[in-house]
C-alpha cells in the first residue's frame, strides 16, 4: 500500500472548508482522493494502528483525529485494543512510574 493518497488528503485538513466537508461526509470527502479499498477502510474504520502500520505519519493522523473530534487518549486506547479508561489509568499509572526520571525545571 503506498500511502501517499492518504497523506495528501490528511494533509488537506488544513484547509477549514476541507475540514467542514470531511465531517459532513467523510466517506464522500475520502472518494475525492484515489484511495484503494484498503486504505478507505482503515480511514472509514477508523483504524489508527493500521494507519500507522501502512506508513501514515501519526502528525497527518492528528489532522484526522481533529477533523472527527477525536482526542488522542481514544486514539491510544483504540491502537493498544484498550477502552478510554483503562488507557487513561494505563498513562496515569506510567507517568506516576516515571516521575522520578523527569526533569523538572522550576
Amino acid at each position: 500500500m503506498s500511502v501517499y493518497e492518504v497523506s495528501r488528503l490528511l494533509y488537506s485538513l488544513r484547509d477549514p472548508e476541507n475540514r467542514q466537508a470531511c465531517q459532513a461526509n467523510p466517506e464522500a470527502y475520502y472518494c475525492r482522493y484515489d484511495l484503494t479499498k484498503t486504505e478507505l477502510r482503515l480511514l472509514l474504520k477508523p483504524d489508527w494502528q493500521g494507519l500507522v502500520d501502512a506508513g501514515v505519519s501519526i502528525y497527518l493522523l492528528t489532522k484526522l483525529s481533529a477533523t472527527l473530534n477525536i482526542d488522542l487518549l481514544e486514539i491510544g486506547a483504540s491502537m493498544r485494543g484498550m477502552s478510554r479508561e483503562d488507557f487513561s489509568r494505563f498513562v496515569r499509572e506510567q507517568a506516576e512510574r516515571n516521575s522520578k526520571y523527569a526533569i523538572l525545571i522550576e
